[in-house]
């Protein structure tokens, strides 16, 4: 009696790849929920600030007239805010999330994008946003 020895056992190549993948998919998105990160990264924070004085810079100088940034701490509607003048006036919020603390701070541009005077703005996080009198804002 003749026994079938072309048997073979063990995973097609296929089984493989579609196993890596799911571990990959699940190791991205899974594993920060177990592992408890913060749900808010104060660089991540310190980006949006950077974000909202810049816009509000380019928004002085596209216009031609002042823009304001205010920066209020105030838990039930932290955010950071643009004003400006355009057929009334304009606003756009950025929010800030509430687990992160930021000093209360109002700058004024000009037409040209200064700001007077510079200042620093403080994140929760070591991490802060300077704006110089060029209106030029950066991490610092």
């Amino acid at each position: 009696m003749m026994l079938n020895r072309n048997l073979q056992s063990g995973f097609t190549l296929i089984e493989l790849v579609t196993t890596i993948l799911i571990v990959g998919i699940l190791a991205v998105f899974a594993m920060p929920k177990f592992i408890g990160t913060s749900s808010v990264d104060p660089t991540t924070a310190q980006h949006l600030v950077l974000t909202a004085a810049r816009r509000a810079q380019q928004l002085a100088m596209n216009k031609g007239a002042a823009a304001t940034v205010q920066l209020t701490t105030d838990n039930a509607t932290q955010r950071a805010r643009i004003t400006y003048t355009e057929g009334g006036v304009q606003i756009i919020d950025y929010d800030i999330p509430s687990s992160i603390s930021i000093s209360n701070q109002v700058f004024s541009y000009d037409a040209l994008g200064n700001v007077s005077p510079a200042d620093t703005i403080t994140l929760s996080g070591g991490k802060n946003v300077c704006i110089e009198t060029t209106g030029y804002a950066r991490p610092c």
